[in-house]
This record gives structure tokens, sequence and C-alpha cells, in this order.
């Protein structure tokens, strides 16, 4: 009986972390659709949505492709609680090809493709989780591109 009870408990847990996990990403969606996919204009987003959920002191990355003479947009769009992120683009060499610091934030970087390419995107919050109080925010790494 005790057995029973205790893989009850630990699928109860399981459920109620995937329902909330769930909750979030979609109010993360919800930020960036409503709020940061008007300021890629007049770029159209081409609707890959990349986000995370970050507390200061966390990092997230994402790979991103971008073709032969298109243009594009690249923006990082975090929510206010967090301040202003961190963020760059680099090459597959790791060569940094654009960096926006808090102290002097940059949201977007334009760029035209003369070949085929992937980069990635990095971004970190700056600080530490050591407080009494952590902030947690949803952080969108967007693309658009013109038509």
């Amino acid at each position: 009986m005790l057995n029973v009870r205790t893989t009850f408990a630990k699928t109860l847990m399981v459920a109620a972390f995937l329902a909330g996990t769930t909750v979030v990403s979609a109010q993360c969606r919800s930020f960036a659709k409503n709020k940061c996919v008007p300021d890629l204009a007049p770029f159209k987003f081409n609707e890959s949505f990349n986000a995370a959920q970050l507390s200061p002191g966390e990092e997230a990355e994402v790979n991103l492709t971008f073709y032969s003479g298109q243009e594009y947009r690249v923006m990082v769009c975090a929510h206010p609680i967090l301040g202003e992120v961190n963020w760059k683009l680099v090459d597959a060499n790791n060569k940094i090809v654009f960096e926006s610091l808090a102290d002097n934030p940059k949201h977007t970087f334009d760029l035209k493709a003369a070949s085929t390419v992937q980069m990635k995107v990095v971004v970190w919050v700056p600080g530490d989780s050591k407080g009494d109080m952590v902030h947690v925010g949803c952080v969108a790494i967007m693309m658009g591109f013109k038509e």
C-alpha cells in the first residue's frame, strides 16, 4: 500500500510540474507575440518561436539559419522584470558578429546573408540569483526577414 502511495505521489508531482511548464510556456509565447513581434517591423516574423524563462546569472542559446541573399533582423526581447539582458550573435567559428551588453543595449541587429550560414544567439541575464527574491522572466529570441 505504501509503494502505491509513493508512486501516486511521484506521478502527481510530475503531472503538476508538466502543467506548470505548459502554463509558463504559454505565458512566454503570449508575451513574445504581443510585446516583441511588433518591434520586428518592417521585417516579417518567421513564426519560429525561441524563448526561455531565465533568472539572473542564467544563459540560453539557440541556433539560427540565415539563407543566402536574404535580409534579416535578429531581436532579443526580455520581460521588464529582468532589466536589460546581454546577447551576442556568433558564427560557426565562435567569432562575435554582434554583441549587445546591458550597459549599452541594442535589441535588434540587421544583416544580409552573403551565403547560407548557421549562427548561434547566446543570451545571458546579468547578475546572480543569490538574493532572497529571484526574478524569473521570459527572454524571446526572434528572427524576421524582408519579403
